[in-house]
């Protein structure tokens, strides 16, 4: 025992600091108050009154001491802790320990000599008051559950005797026999002091729990939970050694120290970047490179009569329009929009402008809408919204203010969904309507010769993981040192979609570079750069390989009613005037169904297939010969952004693409 508490002291003189000298963390130093409860199992026998009665006819047998018991004491000290790490601390604690104990057992009486007994006469009473020294070393294991700041504890107790007090008592009841002394009952002590037990140092082990509560940067409370398993008797008496004293201890404990000096945190900031395309079935397959072919194309743009707008906003904001004007900033033409379809429907009011001077006789509605929800029964922000349109259209394009009638409602007459903020978000929007169909034409782009890429949209998954948030990043996408695309965010990256228009990649076998950089609150900054490699097939090259030549369209047919899955009159118009005249009988025919975000994404699967079918049956009731072949890809595979309202709108979309072969 002298041995192992050598070993401890030594560990916390010597060890502990030298542990503490490699963290930042500092010497911690405090006090402890507990309340022990005392689980006394005796087993040893005391003599009795050995005629210490005025009368020796009374004598009582030896007691033997063998009834458990409880009693409360208290234990004081001090701490002085040593963080090894945010693992493990190491403290030492000295202190008193007070052990109390008041053992009873029942006893006997005997008349003349021990002939007669009297049973059940006698209690004989023993208390003792033992007051030890405590040292104790202690390991406490840390941050075992995630933000909560319990401790396992675990260590010695080393207690050497200061003092011990001992008192025995017997309380005799009435005999009911006279005799000269007097009947009744009598109390007496007897014997006191140290030589009935012999002091002993304790040893035990210490297991436990706790609970940190940070008061602030320099002071915790520790409320702890302990319990002492004695390793030795109270009495080194070869008769007392089965006496032990188990104890659990409810305490607090208070540190005291200086401010734990955190060390500077470098980022951990890694940048990844992942490419690649959608199949005809909706599967999500690694880029490995581009194909890029001149081909003649054309390619059916949907015109969307809608303007969204922010939340009680009475303009559209910069992702919602784009305003090239007409009196102002020159001539608008259609031949100026760029080959994408958000973009297209960027530039709506400019459209119908350009539309409405080429067609002096038209007239035009415009009806503002809201929300229904934040913005109930507020039609003054709903005229506020159509009005807008109007003097753009008057001002920028010169349109007589009589042509154009403004009305006002709360929601609009086909509301989009309006359980989710998507829908609230569609239904701020200003809807355009006229009776000369010219205004809302879809617009058709189309060469004799365009690049075309397979695939025509990618999909980056960048990836930017840190140990603080990250601020920003970017992804920038370049051909020859040419900028094609550049996308920006804050925050987490989500993926980022490219959809490569025609002519958008170079004439040549030019690789398209990537550069992903992204940066966090630390101050890190990485980039991850590569490259896809691309195939150009010329014209000339075609002709001298004798490669097959086609011709492509492609037709979206979009603004299908929201949760629908039937042409509508506009659709049906488009599908007979602009799709079926580019069908032959030996072209290819591909129907793919798509919808936006909003719903379940089986439902959607399920209503995108509908939507496809239902084009096909169109087209097939009169081109009968040609190839068909259908896709329901729902929201699967994005084509257009949905965190827009426009994006949405695109989406519910059938788009139909016919490669024919050229002889």
């Amino acid at each position: 025992m002298k041995i192992l508490s050598a070993i401890c002291a030594v560990f916390l003189v010597c060890v502990a600091p030298t542990m503490y000298s490699q963290t930042k963390k500092p010497v911690m130093y405090g006090g402890y108050a507990g309340l022990n409860f005392n689980f006394h199992s005796p087993n040893f026998k005391v003599a009795g009154l050995n005629g210490q009665f005025t009368f020796p006819n009374f004598i009582d047998d030896t007691s033997t001491f063998n009834q458990n018991s409880t009693s409360f004491s208290l234990a004081l000290g001090g701490i002085i802790a040593f963080p090894i790490n945010d693992q493990f601390t190491v403290s030492g604690r000295l202190g008193v320990n007070f052990i109390g104990a008041k053992l009873t057992t029942p006893g006997k009486f005997f008349f003349n000599g021990g002939a007669i007994p009297f049973p059940n006469n006698t209690e004989h009473t023993f208390d003792a008051s033992l007051t030890n020294l405590e040292f104790s070393p202690v390991l406490h294991i840390n941050n075992l559950f995630k933000d909560v700041p319990i401790y396992l504890a675990g260590g010695l107790e080393i207690g050497i005797p200061l003092s011990a007090t001992y008192t025995q008592s017997e309380v005799v009841t009435d005999t009911g026999v006279t005799f000269p002394n007097p009947t009744g009952t009598t109390s007496r002590t007897y014997a006191t002091g140290a030589d009935i037990v012999d002091k002993a140092v304790r040893l035990g082990i210490i297991l436990g729990a706790g609970y940190e509560y940070h008061v602030n940067s320099t002071t915790i409370l520790a409320p702890e939970i302990t319990l002492r398993l004695p390793l030795t008797g109270v009495s080194s008496n070869t008769a007392y050694t089965t006496w032990s004293v188990p104890q659990l201890r409810i305490g607090l404990n208070v540190l005291f120290g200086g401010k734990t000096e955190v060390p500077p945190v470098t980022s951990t900031l890694k940048t990844g970047l992942e490419s690649g395309y959608y199949t005809q079935d909706g599967t999500y397959t690694p880029l490995s490179s581009i194909k890029v072919e001149d081909a003649q194309y054309a390619e059916l743009y949907p015109f969307i009569p809608y303007i969204f707008y922010a939340n009680n906003a009475g303009t559209p904001d910069s992702m919602a329009q784009d305003f090239a004007g007409s009196s102002e900033r020159g001539n608008f033409t259609l031949a100026a929009l760029s080959q994408d379809a958000i973009e297209v429907n960027r530039h709506t009011l400019d459209i119908v402008g350009y539309r409405m001077k080429q067609n002096p006789a038209s007239a035009l509605t415009i009806v503002g809408s809201n929300d229904g929800k934040a913005e109930t029964k507020n039609k003054k922000l709903s005229e506020e919204r159509a009005n807008f349109a109007k003097d753009y259209l008057v001002k920028s394009f010169g349109i007589a203010p009589d042509r154009i009638t403004v009305q006002a409602r709360d929601l609009p007459e086909k509301a989009s969904a309006t359980s989710v903020a998507d829908g609230d978000a569609e239904n701020r929007r200003v809807e355009l309507k006229s009776t000369n169909r010219e205004l809302f034409e879809p617009i058709m782009m189309k060469s004799d010769e365009q690049r075309i890429a397979t695939p025509d949209l990618i999909e980056f998954k960048p990836k930017a993981e840190s140990n603080s948030p990250v601020t920003s990043w970017s992804l920038s996408l370049s051909q020859a040192g040419r900028m094609l695309r550049e996308f920006v965010g804050i925050g987490d990256p989500p993926p980022q979609r490219w959809l490569i228009r025609p002519n958008e990649l170079s004439n040549a076998q030019v690789p398209v570079d990537y550069k992903f950089t992204a940066a966090d609150s630390l101050g890190g900054r990485q980039e991850t750069n590569g490259s896809i490699p691309v195939e150009y097939i010329s014209s000339t090259r075609k002709r001298t390989e004798q490669l097959a030549d086609r011709t492509i369209s492609k037709f979206s047919l979009v603004l299908f009613d929201f949760n629908k899955s039937e042409i509508t009159p506009d659709n049906q118009k488009i599908i007979e005037t602009a799709v079926l005249p580019s069908i032959q009988y030996n072209s290819t025919v591909k129907i793919y169904g798509y919808t936006d975000r909003i719903g379940d994404d089986t439902y959607n699967k399920k209503l995108s297939k509908d939507r496809a079918e239902s084009v096909r049956k169109a087209l097939e009731s009169i081109v009968k010969e040609a190839k068909y072949e259908t896709y329901g890809n729902g929201e699967s595979v994005p084509i257009f952004d949905n965190s827009q309202p426009i994006g949405r709108h695109l989406s519910r979309t059938v788009q139909i693409y016919v490669e024919t072969p050229r002889k």
